[in-house]
């Protein structure tokens, strides 16, 4: 497993989900115009801070620019429900009754 190539596979599929160039991206992500092309063939890497800049211009959390197969899916508004919906048909009454005030408290803000 070649980390360098997995990151840039991802950035690659993200940076054209956005729907932009590799130009477009760096300018975005202010990365210099010469060093998208390397990092999504797996031929460089960059820092922190620019991994930063660059998943905030895609819009994607840092772990999802290291998954491999399936783990690196995109989830779904609809999945992470499904997922949610699975968790609580688990919970107690009591712990449901928990999850209900939290909720609220959250979403009135």
């Amino acid at each position: 497993m070649d980390i360098r190539k997995i990151f840039g596979k991802n950035v690659k599929k993200y940076r054209l989900k956005k729907g932009y160039t590799q130009e477009q991206l760096a300018e975005l992500a202010d990365i210099g115009d010469k060093i998208i092309s390397p990092i999504e063939t797996g031929r460089s890497f960059i820092a922190l801070s620019k991994m930063e800049r660059l998943c905030n211009v895609l819009e994607v959390e840092p772990f999802q620019l290291f998954l491999t197969g399936e783990s690196g899916a995109d989830i779904t508004d609809d999945a992470r429900r499904e997922r949610v919906f699975a968790r609580l048909q688990a919970c107690s009454t009591e712990e449901l009754e928990l999850l209900c005030d939290v909720l609220n408290r959250f979403i009135e803000r």
